[in-house]
């Protein structure tokens, strides 16, 4: 419309605490004047008050199809467990009127935190147990078959006694944190 104010579509809160490297994607069909006469921005916030301008409008844009969106929100959103998104319009001149923004298919992107390791747990099932004497056994006596074993999880989780090494001096502190003396 004609001389409108800026009106905001915001997010509710999105929890992104427990992710890095976080993007913004979404599909958009957008039809505004250069930022001379009329004004679109996308904002993101980690606190609903302080608004960061991820983008905005500097040319006219007459999206004809929908077009696919990707922004870097990290450095507003990584880790953070309240993350707003917001799509502004306005403000807008007297003449010529377009369509505005068009939102779709909203998704924010980011990479897990990995699981902390924990001291003990060959076997990475999430605890040190006795399910980890075997994989205990296997890191200290073949560490390449550890590798092949379990894969996906850290052989220094074996160094029970701190000092940089899997090796056989870290069987006392094992022991004593299987039986909960560590």
């Amino acid at each position: 419309g004609n001389n409108i104010p800026e009106y905001h579509l915001t997010t509710t809160a999105i929890d992104c605490s427990n992710l890095t490297n976080v993007s913004l994607k979404f599909w958009r069909w957008l039809g505004i004047e250069s930022s001379a006469y009329d004004h679109a921005y996308l904002r993101v916030s980690n606190n609903g008050t302080t608004w960061t301008t991820i983008w905005q409008n500097g040319v006219a844009i007459a999206d004809t199809t929908w077009q696919a969106q990707s922004f870097d929100i990290s450095a507003v959103a990584d880790n953070h467990a309240t993350v707003y998104i917001r799509w502004t319009m306005g403000t807008t001149d007297s003449t010529i009127i377009y369509c505005g923004w068009n939102i779709d298919d909203v998704e924010i992107w980011g990479l897990a935190a990995a699981p902390p390791d924990i001291l003990g747990d060959l076997n990475c099932d999430g605890v040190a147990t006795f399910e980890d004497i075997n994989p205990f056994v296997l890191a200290l006596s073949s560490p390449e078959g550890y590798f092949a074993a379990y894969p996906n999880c850290n052989i220094m989780r074996g160094d029970c006694n701190g000092d940089g090494a899997v090796d056989f001096s870290d069987i006392n502190a094992f022991v004593a944190l299987l039986s909960g003396g560590y």
